[in-house]
């Protein structure tokens, strides 16, 4: 996971050399009336996760720091709605909790999700532009106490707040996110990520 972080870090760090001079208005098309330009991004960032987890009828909060990774694809359109694919990568958790009288029991998680995302600019200025986003897919995810385990493909839901900051036909964001996934009972994430989107 370290290996895919730091390439997307370096694809981030890359590709604006390779967007210039294209115009961003220049590469729109038409689709039943309607001006789409698609594109391809890439963020990472890390992730304060809470997994509420029940063992020994004991349910405890376990709270873990993950890196994540995510990669997506997308069309906006009329340069004000979004709507895309997206995998995330996330790093294994682990950590030991007591649950009653038994103490140091090891749960740990994995987790990947395939997400569809939507996003609304909320306002337009020049430099800096707002937007807000939700999400839902499905967490192919493995979360285990001791010998215990609760794996599957789970719901999972997310809801986005950002800041975009145009160059043309690229944008660098920055985002918050707060995201549920439907495992044991119940996982919460709150992240932030640095990304770039390359319309093309």
């Amino acid at each position: 996971m370290k290996k895919l972080i730091a390439t997307s870090l370096a694809v981030l760090i890359a590709a604006p050399a390779f967007a210039g001079g294209r115009a961003y208005e220049q590469e729109t098309s038409n689709l039943f009336g309607w001006e789409i330009l698609p594109y391809v991004s890439l963020r990472g960032g890390a992730t304060y996760g809470n997994l509420n987890y029940k063992f020994n009828d004991d349910k405890q909060s376990v709270t873990q720091n993950l890196y994540q990774a995510r990669a997506a694809l997308g069309l906006s359109l009329y340069d004000k709605t979004r709507v895309e694919i997206e995998g995330s990568f996330y790093t294994k958790g682990n950590k030991n909790v007591s649950f009653g009288d038994i103490e140091n029991v090891g749960v740990s998680s994995k987790n990947i999700e395939l997400m569809a995302n939507a996003y609304m600019d909320l306002w337009h200025f020049h430099y800096i532009q707002p937007f807000a986003g939700i999400g839902a897919g499905m967490a192919f995810i493995d979360t285990k106490a001791a010998d215990q385990s609760k794996d599957g493909t789970k719901l999972s839901l997310m809801g986005t707040l950002g800041l975009a900051m145009p160059f043309g036909c690229f944008d660098v964001e920055i985002a918050g996110r707060y995201n549920y996934i439907d495992v044991a009972s119940g996982m919460h994430n709150f992240g932030a990520d640095v990304g770039i989107r390359y319309m093309f």
